[in-house]
């Protein structure tokens, strides 16, 4: 289901999951990057009501670089609102462009160092990413 649709990025939910997934076709400048994770959010924190747990589903299998300023205050700012909501797993499909990829991966280092409790994946198809979380034994994600 369609949530938000807007230039160079799309939100989708998918309750079978569940998931919201972020896509993201071309570069967002940081303004709209900020606002795009910040409705993407929103609607994580509501569509966890009806789920035990939640997947934020990024496929940046088309982003390009986003500035490490941006990476930086998803790691500072995002990722502990999205913890202290209860989200606490993050797949990404990866970029085809190798300088994406390090941004992506970037995120996930910052995201390591700060050592919060966000479980982070890596995939290269959102059908596997979606497998992945579907098949997290319960138990194992309430301790990731």
């Amino acid at each position: 289901m369609k949530l938000v649709e807007e230039k160079n990025g799309t939100l989708e939910y998918d309750p079978s999951v569940p998931c919201i997934t972020a896509t993201f076709t071309d570069f967002m400048p940081t303004e709209q990057f900020k606002a795009f994770l910040e409705k993407g959010l929103a609607h994580l924190i509501e569509k966890k009501k009806n789920h035990s747990r939640i997947l934020w589903l990024a496929d940046t299998s088309r982003h390009a670089v986003q500035p490490e300023k941006d990476i930086q205050w998803v790691a500072e700012e995002w990722n502990p609102r999205a913890l202290k909501a209860g989200i606490n797993h993050v797949a990404f499909v990866l970029p085809e462009n190798v300088f994406a990829v390090r941004s992506v991966k970037g995120y996930a280092a910052k995201s390591a160092a700060k050592e919060d409790e966000m479980t982070i994946e890596f995939f290269g198809k959102i059908e596997d990413a979606k497998d992945w979380f579907r098949n997290l034994k319960p138990a194992t994600a309430a301790l990731r």
